[in-house]
């Protein structure tokens, strides 16, 4: 008979271990207590990534002169356009992944999943009354996370915002300030930018993408503030003063902002809360204790994604997700190696990283500019750079960064290598289509090898 198993959550990372414990022959229930895709699919994610490709848009044709065009007419953000093109985009693709999972024969529950012993779950719908109770082999707890906003900070849909609000924007502001410097508050500052709007961006004292490396971070900031952005760096911003018509966002030090709207992209915590982990013999607000394939103490438990704590990317949750679904099904799978996930901000210059990139005694590093492949030199802004890291003695393949035009395209190799335990020489053997970005990896491990 095959094995139960029941997946809790319908977002990106749920999706995929429904996908991949079919695959590996399990019989599976997914439980939601939204509509397939979740949140990230509806509300963040999906969203706002239409919206970034609006403003890449836009760039095109702020770059027109540099590539010997003249558009007399220039080009302007139509709201109801971009809106409309979210739902139409949103709703074809999370109707394609529910009709996958639908011809994959993966039950859909929707309902509240609470746990009430360690190997069942009670069933609730929006008033809490309890429609099933269903139990399994494994379960794979995908519920995502929440924003995290301080008391004095809380957005309101109207004049404060959060990423998923921006689907639902009535106007787009004149003037907005943005508060944190993490991926989501650079691809809004970014967004708002290219849109039209005059945009203060207010970073703590850990700056620019702080997971990132220092100077990538510091490259993007020196990006967006040529175009325009203003940027307030090393002060925390502290609550929002709000009328009709505009807001103040007021900092440690007692300065004050002024804008239409402000943006708050602070940070995001495991949601967790709602399930009763209790029940099954774990701590509710604890996933320190998962292994390397999400399990936690509860054998028949796996948390994963964004439940299961930073970072908050969606190709590290699909991955954790697959690992999770393989490994409680009794499949082969190798374990979790958060060194091959790479994670972007879809900026421009967008940013990107993938494993050990921190220069040390043992680790070498070689940085070459995009300008550096004939592709980079064909397009308006080329500005970036590509650091590839690798152990000194071995020459293998340690990890990379790069700040440029579509740095996560150019990155990909990197991950592969890491995944493959590859060398310097046998990057630098592989020649790909020329002229292309994806040149860089490659032309870089040779300057090792010279």
């Amino acid at each position: 008979m095959n094995k139960q198993i029941i997946i809790i959550g319908g977002g990106p990372a749920g999706i995929e271990a429904a996908r991949e414990a079919v695959r590996a022959g399990g019989q599976v229930t997914l439980v939601s207590n939204t509509p397939l895709g979740g949140r990230a699919g509806w509300h963040s994610l999906s969203p706002s990534k239409v919206w970034l490709a609006t403003a890449d848009a836009l760039g095109l044709f702020a770059e027109a002169d540099d590539l010997g065009l003249h558009l007399e007419m220039g080009c302007q953000p139509n709201l109801a356009g971009i809106l409309a093109r979210i739902q139409e985009i949103t709703t074809a693709w999370n109707g394609e992944q529910a009709e996958e999972l639908r011809e994959l024969r993966v039950e859909m529950v929707t309902g509240t999943a609470v746990f009430t012993h360690p190997n069942e779950l009670a069933i609730k719908d929006k008033e809490g009354s309890v429609t099933a109770t269903l139990t399994a082999d494994a379960f794979i707890v995908a519920t995502g996370s929440v924003p995290r906003f301080p008391p004095q900070m809380k957005p309101d849909g109207k004049r404060v915002i959060a990423p998923r609000f921006a689907k639902h924007l009535q106007a787009i502001p004149r003037s907005i300030v943005i508060v944190g410097g993490g991926a989501t508050g650079s691809e809004f500052a970014y967004l708002f930018n290219r849109v039209g709007t005059a945009v203060t961006w207010i970073v703590d004292d850990q700056g620019v993408l702080p997971s990132f490396r220092p100077d990538v971070g510091r490259f993007l900031a020196e990006a967006l503030v040529k175009q325009g952005v203003k940027l307030v760096a090393g002060q925390l911003a502290q609550r929002i003063d709000r009328d009709e018509e505009k807001v103040s966002v007021v900092l440690a030090d007692g300065t004050a902002y002024e804008a239409e709207m402000a943006f708050l992209a602070i940070g995001r915590n495991p949601d967790l809360a709602g399930i009763n982990l209790a029940a099954a013999g774990l701590d509710d607000g604890n996933v320190s204790d998962l292994d390397e394939y999400g399990r936690t103490p509860n054998p028949s438990i796996y948390i994963v994604g964004d439940a299961a704590g930073d970072p908050m990317i969606a190709n590290r949750a699909m991955a954790q997700a697959r690992i999770a679904a393989r490994h409680a099904l009794g499949a082969p799978t190798p374990p979790y190696r958060p060194e091959t996930t790479l994670a972007a901000t879809y900026t421009e210059p967008q940013a990107a990283q993938v494993g050990d990139v921190t220069p040390s005694d043992n680790i070498g590093t070689v940085r070459l500019p995009f300008t550096a492949v004939l592709k980079a030199r064909l397009l308006a802004h080329n500005e970036g750079f590509v650091e590839l890291a690798y152990e000194k003695e071995s020459l293998q393949v340690m990890g990379a960064t790069a700040v440029g035009p579509h740095a996560a395209d150019v990155l990909a190799p990197v991950t592969l290598a890491l995944e493959q335990g590859a060398t310097i020489p046998d990057l630098a053997a592989i020649y790909p289509a020329h002229p292309t970005l994806s040149e860089l990896v490659f032309m870089a491990a040779r300057t090792v090898t010279e």
